[in-house]
């Protein structure tokens, strides 16, 4: 199912690129009385700026839709396509529902709607939704497919596979299907059953690559290391851009003592994801073992800066330091181990030798005599690595668990095929304020330069000015004097006031302070999307990430794009 766009408004757009662009501008701009309002145009821009991936604009079109007609079904789910395609799954959802209530006979709605609730993991309303489009087309594949995947989240497998055994009967290539059925089979703890079908998908088609990762998996499972090798190999031969294949080959080029390898399968997840965790923190111990340390402590202090308390890294710091001569970087790291761990003897032992190394004979002395009185043998008392064989989970720490390779924590999630997968921007937006409005001739602006506030009248203008020099000063408390006197007269019912107040109470770290003021400028102007958007900041820095998520939405349904950016990465957090 592909978002119906009408191919003649493409070539129109295309065709006419600035003539769009101007009424693109046009439609956003003006403020046009509601009964004004051309829908069926304003929804033919909305939908060629989905067409476009613009999907921020294309929300604006379709709330200019449903300002003028709250009962229009298109629009609440084009609006929702857009929410979809900016991950932002439960306002989606919220539209479809609307969209349904209008016109419960457009199984488009469901559909999508079902993709939605997946992706909230509600997978008992999402069959609801497929079983409602099946009853009107019975040989919907993705429906089938999708709800096949739903039941095995819910562990409903013997229907699960009854579904398979339909969907194949209609489509009897249809490869996506035999690797579910070798999944349905590896829940039934039938391996042999399970690689049968793999090689079965392999015969129909010999380039797909999660075929090959698949019996990659089960030959590393079963210490099959060079089939699993090349197994990994041929995935990567049709799908090169994986890094989860070039983690799990790196793991068994590992095993297979193979460590310049490894190292080589670890960069090149690094250069497509440099952030990435466990690729820097294994490609550290490999360094490490091979006697690569300034390089491994490279990699260690990566992962420590995202993690400050991973004692696991902390501890292999502190070795590769010791083993540098940075005694003084080695005896932070033990001391920051031993305060964790009090009875960690070997921290003891080793930090007396740094202390020693830099002439601090009290302090050695005194570790010495903690070594002394304990009573059992050094936990890792030779200081040997061991070879680099054993595989732990990323959230299991236990510190002699120190020289084992990382591997991410089990993801029981599928990969949901949707024709509604757009081009999202995916730049990195921090969890910082849009700042306060300041005055530009006649009109308030701020960063985002989203909606300009007008100038009720040049006594306001005075005091945001006169606000503004003082902050800009760092007089700060005086800045918020100022305006806090404004809104305790005649200009308390200013928004802008209210915003600015909440922007220097949280520059100031006053979050309670600045919650209140966001709300109370909101509730003064329902339009002023950078109160909802701070707010919500104020709320992801308090760990109060559920309220945040809803106010990320509005706002940027609203159509501050920047909320969208920050509602990825607060879900992706959560």
């Amino acid at each position: 199912m592909k978002i119906n766009v009408l191919h003649h408004i493409a070539r129109m757009a295309a065709g006419k690129g600035r003539g769009l662009c101007l009424l693109l501008l046009w439609f956003l701009a003006t403020p046009c009385a509601t009964a004004q309002v051309n829908t069926q145009q304003v929804m033919l821009m909305g939908r060629a700026a989905l067409y476009y991936d613009d999907y921020v604009t294309a929300i604006q079109y379709f709330n200019t839709v449903l300002e003028a007609k709250p009962y229009l079904s298109d629009a609440f789910y084009y609006r929702a396509v857009a929410k979809f395609s900016l991950e932002d799954y439960e306002s989606a959802e919220h539209d479809l529902q609307q969209a349904v209530l209008f016109n419960p006979f457009r199984m488009e709605y469901y559909q999508l709607r079902g993709l939605c609730r997946i992706h909230t993991q509600d997978y008992e309303g999402a069959i609801a939704d497929y079983t409602k489009s099946l009853a009107e087309n019975p040989k919907d594949q993705t429906a089938i497919y999708n709800r096949v995947l739903c039941r095995l989240e819910l562990k409903d497998v013997e229907r699960a596979d009854k579904e398979l055994d339909t969907l194949l009967a209609y489509w009897p290539k249809l490869t996506r299907a035999y690797l579910v059925k070798a999944q349905v089979c590896m829940e039934r703890h039938d391996t042999l059953e399970s690689l049968r079908w793999v090689d079965s998908l392999l015969n129909i088609n010999a380039r797909e690559h999660a075929a090959w990762a698949f019996k990659g998996r089960y030959a590393l499972q079963h210490d099959q290391l060079e089939l699993a090798d090349s197994c990994y190999t041929q995935a990567l031969r049709y799908e090169k851009g994986n890094a989860d294949y070039y983690l799990e080959r790196a793991q068994v080029r590992n095993a297979q003592s193979r460590y310049n390898l490894a190292m080589a399968d670890y960069d090149r997840v690094i250069e497509m994801i440099p952030q990435h965790f466990v690729a820097h923190y294994n490609r550290g111990l490999i360094r490490a073992f091979v006697g690569d340390d300034n390089r491994a402590i490279e990699d260690f202090d990566f992962v420590i800066s995202q993690e400050p308390d991973n004692v696991l890294a902390i501890y292999n710091r502190a070795e590769l330091r010791r083993n540098v001569g940075d005694y003084r970087g080695a005896i932070a790291d033990y001391s920051s181990l031993i305060e964790e761990y009090p009875a960690f003897v070997y921290g003891y032992a080793q930090r007396s030798q740094c202390y020693r190394a830099i002439g601090d004979e009290r302090r050695a002395m005194r570790d010495e005599t903690v070594v002394r009185k304990a009573d059992y043998d050094l936990i890792f008392g030779n200081g040997q690595r061991r070879p680099l064989k054993s595989v732990r989970k990323r959230s299991e720490k236990a510190l002699e668990q120190y020289d084992q390779l990382v591997e991410e924590d089990a993801d029981t999630t599928h990969s949901y095929l949707s024709e509604f997968a757009g081009k999202v921007q995916n730049r990195k937006v921090e969890r910082v304020f849009i700042p306060p409005y300041h005055s530009e001739g006649q009109q308030f602006v701020t960063e985002s330069r989203r909606m300009p506030l007008f100038i009720a009248d040049d006594a306001l203008k005075a005091i945001v000015d006169s606000a503004s020099v003082l902050h800009r000063g760092g007089r700060t408390e005086k800045a918020l004097a100022l305006l806090r006197d404004a809104t305790a007269g005649k200009y308390a019912a200013e928004a802008v006031l209210h915003y600015n107040i909440g922007c220097l109470e949280a520059e100031a770290g006053s979050l309670d302070a600045a919650e209140t003021a966001f709300s109370r400028a909101f509730e003064l102007d329902g339009k002023l999307a950078e109160a909802l958007y701070n707010r919500a900041v104020v709320y992801l820095l308090l760990g109060r990430d559920d309220e945040a998520l809803p106010l990320l939405s509005k706002a940027g349904e609203m159509g501050l794009y920047k909320a969208y950016n920050l509602l990825k990465q607060a879900k992706k957090k959560k």
